[in-house]
């Protein structure tokens, strides 16, 4: 984030800090459309309005897959199918079209698999769905286990 971008979400902070009366809820409701909103946990990627948006295409869909683990580091498999939902805003511009791709996800111990919904079109920030990792955060260690097993992409 730039420092210009900073400058403005700051003042606006100590202005509202500043003033006599003004709780917490307020100076958070103020700042909201400064910072970036993290989706719902309990929907992200598993619900076809809160995908995962991994962008890059097939690249960002099979770097996103590599690094997704179950929540004891287990690798996934994953499986694609099909695509649904088709949308109009494909990276942040109302330029050409884009479809969210369905993958079944799972890992040794997983009783059910997952539905997860996949945007390959508009990057975001990504996170791990509930009940998964991203290998490098939370508790998950680096490397643990093998390559994840792909399944039909």
């Amino acid at each position: 984030m730039s420092l210009f971008r900073c400058i403005p979400a700051a003042v606006l902070l100590l202005t509202a800090c500043a003033s006599p009366g003004t709780s917490m809820q307020e100076v958070m409701r103020r700042t909201e459309p400064l910072m970036p909103k993290r989706p719902d946990p309990l929907t992200y990627g598993t619900r076809p309005e809160n995908p995962v948006r991994v962008g890059w295409g097939d690249k960002g869909v099979m770097a996103y897959f590599r690094l997704l683990r179950g929540p004891q580091g287990q690798p996934v498999a994953w499986r694609r199918m099909g695509d649904c939902c088709e949308f109009t805003q494909v990276d942040g511009q109302a330029q050409g079209q884009g479809r969210l791709s369905i993958f079944e996800v799972t890992y040794d111990g997983l009783e059910t698999p997952v539905v997860l919904y996949v945007d390959a079109f508009t990057g975001g920030n990504v996170y791990a769905p509930w009940g998964f990792l991203l290998e490098g955060q939370g508790d998950a260690p680096p490397g643990s286990g093998t390559e994840p097993e792909v399944i039909d992409l």
